[in-house]
This record gives structure tokens, sequence and C-alpha cells, in this order.
């Protein structure tokens, strides 16, 4: 330790009361140091996950937390224009040694930034996942730093993600993402900027936890953060992401762990949840939802009458010249309602299509001359309640299941699935009607040969339904899903797994409120060599059905076309249903047919 930083510690220890504090010389191992530097266990001590060498004062500081710790009081005191670079430091310094006599200095970018801010309070942002981007299926937070004097757009964001080269395509993303092939970095941006990225670009919903934290701590963790700015990390996809590093600089604000326990990898999901524990919840002041230019068009075309929405439809479809008379039999707080309807229509057209066409723009415009033409007046929408994604079902599922298979009699099996739902899920503020799950593993113990074996490993599986609201021109995709792993190719045998890619495109629709089903053509390409490859295709159809809360059925039944054996033909059925709405547990039944029949019973939990 240098002599300056001995003098310090000397002279805090002369002035207490002649006894020497145990923690002095101990004070590079205290919990806020080690996350200032973001120093984590490693094999030989600890290490800082930030790569940059300006972060460090030291220059063994990313490897020596003491070293570090040493070299900061030395600077502070010899260079005091390296308090401007590690304002955080000094703050922490100054509250655990409050008699070291810090040289003055004037700081001048930093308080224009810190005045830039004005920041009484800090929220956590979360937005909902988007199966358009392998980077957003697993949705996505950020800190966003609220201030009363000005407009909401114009507070202040912090994010942490990955640096990724125009010319990366989606599976190099992927592939780097993964091994650690990106530098990560924190960015500060305008709020208007993330809106207009998730809620308006994006189309997905943001849900904001307003914490509850002292302006000290505010201040705190902003004044760390610009230390972070210009520095970068190793950025892992399902690890050291924007969920672990956020989660981090937020620890050491509120004291409490926010990365569950017991788990390799971290989701923003998972971060929600930790934020609405026991022991964290009362640092939760509020929970705002903001829609999605979507979800409010879905919202306020629910709210029409039965004729508003014919009305809609009709002046889609009519010329420009004939929209006036479509008003005629419309009421004054109608014709308004439609109109607002409308624009949030033309919005979602503009952003899903990149640019509305000519007919398009020139109803826009007809449609704005007549609102402006009407006296005015402010339309009263029913705000519908939302579920927060905390209320969701948690992402790990481990499954027991006791099973009779009419081929090989009586058996168990042990599911475990790292993330995330599936489509009987209980699903708040995730897309509806669909299913995201990777590394699912299947493992069957069978009375008839007495042993364990993998019988079923899923890579990835994604499904999106895509069901219209609204059914307007536009408010309509193709029903999707792809799924790639390892799985039987019939029920009606132990072992007779191979590896799959398969997938099903078609129409998606709402029969009623509680039953959403879909149509598609599905293709399955089943390898158990280079020289035993089987391509399967055929009709499939299925539904999901919320009878209740607690009762969430679906069923999929389809045929496969076997092309390599003349076109030969088998059906195949999936039942299942799932009991119960807690977010740690739920019971399941599964049937299914494949060439012979399998029934089961499940019990799930998740955390």
């Amino acid at each position: 330790m240098s002599l300056i930083a001995l003098h310090f510690f000397a002279s805090f220890t002369a002035s207490a009361d002649g006894r020497e504090p145990r923690h002095i010389f101990n004070l590079h191992k205290n919990p806020t140091w080690q996350n200032l530097l973001h120093h984590e266990p490693s094999w030989f001590g600890s290490e800082s996950l930030i790569n940059s060498a300006d972060f460090f004062l030291s220059p063994d500081g990313k490897y020596n937390a003491a070293a570090e710790l040493s070299a900061t009081l030395d600077a502070f005191t010899l260079e005091p224009q390296t308090q401007c670079r590690f304002p955080a430091r000094k703050m922490w310094l100054e509250q655990v040694l409050p008699n070291i006599p810090f040289p003055k200095v004037d700081c001048r970018e930093y308080e224009t930034y810190m005045q830039a801010f004005s920041a009484e309070s800090v929220s956590l942002v979360y937005a909902s996942g988007y199966l358009g981007n392998p980077a957003s299926m697993y949705g996505h937070v950020l800190l966003k730093f609220n201030s009363a004097q000005n407009h909401e757009f114009l507070d202040n964001t912090f994010n942490y993600g990955a640096r990724v080269p125009d010319e990366d395509n989606k599976l190099v993303y992927i592939y780097k993402g993964i091994t650690g092939g990106y530098s990560g970095q924190f960015t500060n941006q305008k709020y208007h900027h993330q809106n207009l990225t998730y809620n308006e670009s994006e189309l997905r919903d943001l849900w904001e936890y307003r914490l509850r934290l002292s302006q000290q701590k505010v201040n705190f963790l902003l004044a760390h953060l610009w230390e972070l700015e210009n520095s970068s990390m190793t950025y892992y996809f399902f690890t050291e992401n924007c969920a672990y590093q956020l989660a981090k600089v937020l620890e050491m604000v509120m004291e409490k762990p926010l990365i569950a326990e017991g788990k390799v990898w971290v989701m923003p999901f998972d971060i929600v949840m930790m934020l609405n524990k026991p022991q964290t919840n009362a640092f939760v002041d509020d929970v705002i939802y903001h829609k999605s230019r979507q979800e409010q068009l879905y919202q306020r075309f629910a709210q029409l009458n039965e004729d508003q929405q014919e009305t809609i439809a009709r002046i889609v479809d009519t010329p420009t010249s004939e929209i006036q008379q479509q008003f005629d039999d419309h009421s004054h707080n109608e014709v308004i309602q439609i109109v607002d309807t409308l624009y949030d229509y033309y919005a979602f057209i503009d952003v899903k299509n990149e640019g509305l066409n000519d007919v398009q723009t020139a109803k826009l415009k007809a449609l704005l001359a007549l609102r402006f033409s009407l006296p005015a007046s402010e339309t009263e929408w029913i705000e519908p309640k939302q579920t927060p994604p905390h209320n969701a079902q948690n992402t790990t599922m481990l499954q027991a299941s006791a099973i009779y298979n009419e081929a090989f009699g009586e058996a168990l099996a042990l599911r475990f699935r790292a993330n995330y739902y599936d489509l009987l899920n209980m699903n708040s503020a995730r897309i509806p009607d669909s299913a995201l799950n990777t590394f699912d593993l299947t493992f069957l113990y069978t009375k008839e040969d007495n042993s364990v074996r993998l019988r079923e490993f899923t890579l990835i599986d994604i499904i999106n339904l895509n069901v219209s609201q609204t059914g307007l021109p536009g408010d309509s995709q193709l029903a999707w899903g792809i799924s790639a792993g390892y799985k039987p190719t019939a029920l009606n045998c132990i072992n007779c797994s191979d590896t799959s890619f398969e997938g099903f495109v078609g129409k998606s629709w709402k029969t009623f409120d509680s039953l959403v089903s879909h149509l598609a053509l599905a293709g399955d390409v089943q390898i158990n060599s280079l020289k035993d490859i089987n391509l399967f295709s055929g009709p499939e159809i299925g539904g999901v059905l919320t009878v209740t809360p607690y009762w969430v059925t679906s069923m999929k039944l389809g045929g496969y076309f076997n092309i390599n054996k003349k076109w030969q033909y088998n059906n195949h059925l999936a039942w299942e249903q799932r009991f119960f709405d807690h977010q740690a547990f739920d019971l399941r039944t599964t049937v299914r047919y494949d060439e012979g029949f399998e029934y089961a019973a499940n019990l799930s939990i998740y955390w």
C-alpha cells in the first residue's frame, strides 16, 4: 500500500477513539468497492469484467482491487482531476473514510452532466419480447432517469448492449453473441429515442418500474454510470447481457440481490421478477404501462360498436372522395372515435410497412382535415387494466411425468427447460399466442428395458400465431413456427429419436375471445445420418382455448406425407391441458398419438 494511503488510514484511525477499526485495511473487499470496479470471483481471486485500460488507475487494477484502491487514493491527492473521472469512487470513499482531506477540484463536465439529468428518481424499463430479431426475443431492460423539469420524452436513459457491426447478419450475431464475440457498452440516450425504437418501430410494450431510492442513491448511480459510459465489457447473450449489467449497478444502490440464484443465465424477465420478491418489492414505487402503437389500435378498436368497426373497414377500402359520406349515420362523438382509431391504424401500417402508399397517405390527410373541422373535444377512452410482467409464470421449468404408452407400458420422464414459455403458460406482458422454448431436455425411464435415456432435446422452438385483432388489411401476418432438436420419430418405440428440423406456416384466427385457432402447412426433416434423411409434409390444424385462467387447453391435429416412402401418410395428435394459475407450479395432462398412443400426467415446477 502506498505511503499516502497509509497516511490516510492512520489519520482515520487516530481520529476514532484510539482503537483501530478492523475493517480499515480490508476496504478493498467491501461489496460496494468490488461493484464499483465490476470485480467478480475468478480462479485466482477476483477480476473486473471491464476491459478498458483507462478505467483503472493501477496497472493491476483489473485483477487486484486492493491495488486499485491504493492507486485511487494516491491519484485523488496527487492528481486531483482524476476525481472528475471517478466521482462515484470519491463519493464512496468520503462516506467510508469521512476524515480524508481530498483536495478540492472543479469538475465542470461532470457537473454539466448531472445538471442535464436533474433526476429525482430512476426507473427500470422492461421492453416486451420481439420475435422479429434474435437479439430481442427475450425482452430488454434499460434505466430511465426521471426529471420533473421536462417532458418524459426528454428524460435520459442508460442502455447496455452489444456493439454489432452493420454487416453482421442474424446468424453471425447469434454465434458471436453467445461466444463473447462482441464488446458491450453503456450508452446514454433520451427517452424519446427508446419510445420510438420500442413502442413505435418494433411495436413493443414498455413496462416502467419506478424505484424508491433516495436522492443520494440516484446521484451515486448517475456518478457510476458517468464512469462506465466509455468503458467496454465482453458481451454474452445469455449471461453478461443487458439484464446482468443493469442488475449489478442497481445492486450497488439497493444492496439486495437482483440476479436469480440457481441459474447460469440471466434474462431481462428475471430481473423484473427479482425486483418484486418480498425482500425487494419495497423498492418498487409504481408500475407504469406504456402501450405500443399496435396495442393502442387494438384497445381503441375493441371499444367501438359494431357499426363503427364496419365503417372503419369501409373507409379503408373506399376511395378517398367517398370518405365523408361514410359518417352520415354516426353521432359527433362516434365520428371522432372513428377518426382517432383510423389515425392509429394508419400510424400502425406506416410502421409495419415502412411507409404508406399514395392512397393511404391521401386518406390520412383527408381524415385529419375532417378531424380539424370538427368542434374541439376530447374523446374519453377506457384504459383496460393490463397485467404487468412480474405476474407471469417463471421461466425455468422442471417437470416430472408419469407415462403410459401403448407400446412399452409404464414409464417416467424428467424434463428440464431452461427458458422461456409455451402456449399454455401464464404469459402476462409477453407476445400473445406465442411460445419461445430453448434448451429443453427430456429423459425417459421405462420398465420394459429398465434404463434411462435421452428421449428429446429441443434447442429452440418458436411459435407465433400472429392473430389479427381488427381484421383490417395489414393487421394480419402468417402464423408460423420453427423448431430444431432431437425427438422420437414415432411414439411406439423406446430408442428411435433422430435430429429434427420442423416448422409450419399458415393462417390463424379468433373464433371467439378465448379460442385461437390456426390452419397451416407443416414440414419436418428427420436426420438419422447423412444417408438416412426423411422428409415429411402435410396439413395441420390446432387451437388454444382458455376456459378459465386456471384451465387452458391446446390441441394440434395433422398428418404427414412421407415423401421418401412413396408419400406414405400418417396422422399425429397432441392434446395438452394446464391446470392452476400459479407462478411456481402447474399440473398438466397430455395425450399424444404418432403411430401409437401415449398418455401422461405432469407436475411442473417453475423458478
